[in-house]
């Protein structure tokens, strides 16, 4: 196979140490697989984030790679153990009995606090650990110690084989092989590290773990497409020990052509981004408007509530629907359960398991409203909008979904599980909520609604059509071709002081 004069010195280096920058579509992954064949005699593992990349990655690379997960590692000495009481996650009632409290906002906290621990690289839970917004001054920190207490408890239980009545859960369990500092030496001869923009910590570690241990290491990733900062993600490759790596850029993207480069370059130019990307691709298309006539089109959202709006709204057409990550992956009876719920039809709830824990709608709302849990107020907000006929509707997506998606005249997404996959056309939904120029913006917030957008904007491989935020984004660019940031600064100022 050809490579480019990016990847060849990547494939061939002979650093024990290597840091792959990869930007959107320019060949991140046929990069690593060129490095793998040729060191055939090498025993390597490919880490991925996820049991989708992890079966895609199997096709692709050569024998003497082993691909896995993460939690695929440490379920073989760990999770295996904790077979008879894993769980998929833990309930804010759950939680409740555990520290045996009604007070849903100390129950919330517990839950964050727990959260925030296992993705850490932290060997106690401490008050490090407390959502940020518990810990605003000294009386509250005090006050914190309740949290603390609470998860530690909490985690004494999980971990109890013997207590089958508190759940353990995946990431549980990846925290206590974590917590084992796992020497992969004696199996493996060098650890691929993929997405590395987007693992937690406690991953994090256990990668720099190995380097420790003198295993060779392969980091690859781009911070720019950074999406899981909310779940404890951090950018692993901007990690200390990574200083002393050989690093590498990917520059040249084949998956499109100089339009979507130049739109990704506007996006990437607010966050200061000196290189720029390259198209070399096939030629693509920037529109306002979804050209007339396609066979399939691809519409990415921001929120869940979008992909099911943006599905309501095909129903219409009467056309096939493919939902990224399967139609059962987007909570549709869960809310048809809460609709019921919320009728009094307690006759018509699937799940038994939400009648146990709310006896009401009332419960379920004065515990989304306490705990400010968003995905119960984000399925509240979709079974009031469509009361009427929800149960109508969702019978009327499920039969229009298809599991191929070339059956498909639109497939639906979620930005954050576009990641990784590219189509030859695709709109962005309106339901960006971003003002890229409010200056009561959070930083950390506005970066990532910033990658986002890059993401979104490079899954397109023809026609990319744009949304209000994306637009108001190049207005800033208007008559400038080198696609460099103007010369005025552009982040957390108001709109007022805007040059026209």
């Amino acid at each position: 196979m050809q490579y480019t004069t990016e990847q060849e010195p990547a494939i061939n280096s002979l650093a024990r140490i290597v840091k792959l920058v990869a930007f959107a579509g320019t060949g991140k992954t046929t990069t690593l697989v060129g490095y793998a064949k040729a060191r055939p005699q090498a025993r390597i593992l490919y880490l991925s984030y996820n049991k989708a990349v992890e079966v895609a990655a199997k096709q692709r690379f050569p024998l003497n790679v082993t691909c896995k997960t993460a939690h695929g590692l440490a379920y073989a000495t760990f999770g295996a153990k904790y077979k008879h009481k894993l769980s998929g996650n833990l309930r804010l009632t759950d939680i409740a009995r555990i520290i045996q409290s009604q007070n849903w906002e100390l129950v919330r906290s517990v839950q964050e606090t727990l959260n925030n621990y296992l993705a850490s690289a932290d060997e106690d839970i401490s008050i490090e650990h407390c959502p940020a917004d518990k810990l605003k001054s000294d009386r509250m920190k005090r006050a914190a110690g309740n949290i603390v207490e609470g998860a530690r408890v909490l985690w004494s239980q999980m971990c109890d084989l013997h207590n089958e009545a508190t759940p353990q859960i995946h990431d549980g369990y990846l925290k206590m092989w974590a917590l084992s500092k796992p020497n992969l030496r004696d199996r493996y001869d060098i650890i691929m590290g993929d997405e590395a923009q987007d693992i937690n910590p406690v991953l994090a570690g256990v990668i720099a773990q190995q380097a420790a241990y003198g295993m060779g290491v392969v980091v690859c990733g781009d911070g720019h497409q950074m999406l899981y900062r909310f779940r404890g993600a951090v950018d692993a490759l901007n990690a200390s020990w990574l200083d002393r790596a050989e690093v590498h850029y990917l520059t040249k993207s084949f998956r499109f052509g100089p339009a979507v480069a130049h739109v990704a370059n506007m996006v990437l130019a607010f966050k200061n981004e000196e290189r720029q990307l390259a198209g070399l691709g096939s030629d693509t298309r920037v529109t306002k408007k979804l050209p007339e006539g396609l066979e399939h089109c691809t519409v990415l959202c921001r929120t869940v509530v979008g992909v099911i709006e943006a599905a309501l709204e095909q129903v219409k057409n009467g056309g096939k629907i493919f939902w990224v990550g399967g139609i059962e992956g987007y909570n549709l009876q869960d809310l048809e359960d809460l609709h019921a719920l919320s009728k009094g039809r307690r006759d018509r709830v699937k799940g038994k398991k939400l009648l146990q824990e709310y006896p009401d709608y009332d419960l379920y709302k004065e515990v989304a409203e306490e705990s400010q849990d968003p995905e119960m107020k984000r399925s509240i907000k979709i079974v009031e909008q469509y009361s009427k006929d929800l149960p109508e509707l969702f019978a009327a997506l499920r039969k229009c979904a298809v599991k191929d998606e070339l059956e498909a005249a639109l497939t639906l997404s979620t930005s954050h599980r576009s990641k990784g996959l590219e189509w030859d056309v695709v709109r962005l939904a309106e339901d960006f909520s971003l003002d890229p120029f409010n200056p009561d913006n959070d930083k950390e917030s506005w970066i990532d609604e910033m990658n986002l957008l890059y993401v979104s904007c490079t899954r397109a491989m023809r026609v990319l059509v744009v949304n209000s935020v994306v637009l108001e984004v190049m207005r800033e660019f208007v008559d400038r071709r080198d696609g460099k940031k103007p010369n005025i600064p552009l982040v957390f100022r108001p709109k007022t002081a805007r040059a026209a």
